[in-house]
C-alpha cells in the first residue's frame, strides 16, 4: 500500500530505498519521513499508530517472533497502545535470533507460541497467547479489564484460553489464572471491568450490567454495576460525562432511578485512582440502599 502524497509504501527499510536511489541519505531524514522502528521509514503523511509501528517491525523481525498481547490486540481493534507505546513479541526461548531495543518487549516462551496469523508484514500470536500475553505483566483489575474486553470482541475464547493455561507454568500464569476467574466479558469499558474487581476484591459482590424498570416495568437503564442484595445502580462515569447534554441525560436516568426507589452512585476517573476511596463510597452508599431482592 502506497502513501497518497510521496508515492513511498506505508513503511519500507531505509537503507534498501536509499541503495535502491530512491532517496538520499537527507531526504530519508528530513520532513517527509519518519522513522518507525531503528531502520524503518514511513512517509509522514501516514497516520501514526501503534497500527503502524507494528506493521514497520514486521519488516525487520526475525521469523520465529510473533506479534502478540497489547499490541496485538491493538491491531485486531481493542486499543489499548499508542504510537509511541513499544511493539510486544513472543519467542521461542531457544535459538533463533531474538529482537531487542527499546522499540520492542519481548516475552520468551518455552514452548513454541503457534503458527500465529498473517497480519500485513508480520503474524500475529494465537488467541489464547495474545490473551495470556496481554494480562500477564498487569495488575489483576487491569488483567482483568484486558481480558473482558478481548472477549467481548471476540479476541479470545476464555474457556479456551482457560484449558490453555492448565499445565503451564510461564512468569505471570498465576495472575492470568486470577484474572480468568474473575472475567466478564458483558463490562462495556476496562473502568468498568477495573471498578467490578477493585469492589469483588474487597468483598462488595455486585451484578454485572443490570437492567433496572421503574414499578410498571418500563426500562429506566442499564447499570454498570449493582450492588447485591440492595438497591444501589453503581455507575462509572468516564469524559463523556462532562458534557452538558450527557449530563441532562444523567439527571433524567438519576431521577427515574430515584423513583424507582434506587441509589445511584456515579463513580468517576478520581474516584476510581484512589480505588480505596472507590469501595469506601460504594459501601456508604450501600448502607443508605434499601433492600432488594437476590437476582
Amino acid at each position: 500500500m502506497a502513501s497518497s502524497a510521496t508515492g513511498f509504501p506505508r513503511v519500507f527499510i531505509g537503507s534498501q530505498a536509499v541503495a535502491e536511489g530512491a532517496l538520499t541519505p537527507k531526504q530519508l531524514r528530513g520532513p517527509s519521513f519518519v522513522r518507525v522502528v531503528p531502520g524503518v521509514y514511513a512517509p509522514a503523511d501516514v497516520p501514526r499508530d501503534h497500527a503502524l509501528r507494528v506493521e514497520g517491525a514486521g519488516l525487520v523481525l526475525p521469523t520465529e517472533a510473533l506479534v502478540t498481547g497489547a499490541s496485538a490486540a491493538t491491531v485486531l481493534g481493542v486499543p489499548l497502545l499508542g504510537w509511541s507505546d513499544r511493539v510486544e513479541l513472543v519467542v521461542p526461548e531457544e535459538g533463533g535470533r531474538h529482537p531487542v531495543g527499546r522499540d520492542v518487549r519481548v516475552r520468551r516462551s518455552r514452548s513454541t507460541p503457534g503458527p500465529g496469523r498473517s497480519w500485513r508484514t508480520t503474524r500475529l500470536a494465537p488467541p489464547e497467547r495474545l490473551a495470556f500475553d496481554a494480562a500477564a505483566r498487569e495488575s489483576l483489575p487491569s488483567a482483568t479489564a484486558r481480558l473482558d474486553g478481548l472477549a467481548r470482541a471476540g479476541l479470545v475464547h476464555l474457556p479456551r484460553l482457560g484449558r490453555w493455561l492448565e499445565g503451564r507454568r510461564d512468569h505471570g500464569v498465576v495472575r492470568v489464572r486470577a484474572a480468568l476467574a474473575l472475567a466478564d466479558p458483558r463490562a462495556e469499558s476496562a473502568p468498568e471491568s477495573v471498578l467490578r474487581v477493585v469492589l469483588v476484591l474487597a468483598g462488595v459482590d455486585v451484578d454485572v450490567q443490570l437492567d433496572i424498570c421503574d414499578e410498571r416495568g418500563a426500562f429506566i437503564l442499564r447499570a454498570d454495576l449493582a450492588v447485591v442484595g440492595v438497591r444501589l445502580a453503581v455507575l462509572y462515569d468516564g469524559a463523556w460525562h462532562a458534557l452538558r447534554l450527557q449530563q441532562e441525560k444523567d439527571r433524567r436516568q438519576d431521577h427515574a432511578l430515584s423513583a424507582a426507589g434506587w441509589v445511584t452512585l456515579r463513580i468517576t476517573a478520581a474516584d476510581l485512582a484512589e480505588p480505596g476511596r472507590a469501595v469506601a463510597l460504594v459501601r456508604a452508599a450501600a448502607a443508605r440502599a434499601p433492600s432488594r431482592p437476590r437476582s
